[in-house]
């Protein structure tokens, strides 16, 4: 007899963003010193590349009574996929 287990999955992924930072300065010179030193204020950020490196299926564990039931029964089928 085959029994549903609960997986444990990872995704491992690669963001390439842009961020859009304020900085008050006094010049240009000071303004990219005061950047190199990771000051000032992210106004917003963009993806620009969202890349999916690997997928893998990490763990499983067995159901606990009150899951394997719900199953059963037809209830709820899990957790959410999350669109991936």
């Amino acid at each position: 007899m085959r029994v549903a287990k609960r997986y444990v999955a990872k995704v491992e992924r690669t963001l390439h963003t842009i961020d859009t930072i304020h900085i008050v300065a006094e010049s240009e010179n000071d303004a990219m010193e005061m950047l190199r030193n990771g000051q000032g204020n992210i106004v917003r950020t963009e993806i620009q590349e969202d890349s999916v490196d690997r997928r893998w299926i990490d763990s499983s564990v067995p159901l606990t009574t009150e899951e394997f039931m719900d199953l059963s029964e037809g209830g709820p089928s899990g957790e959410s996929t999350g669109g991936l």
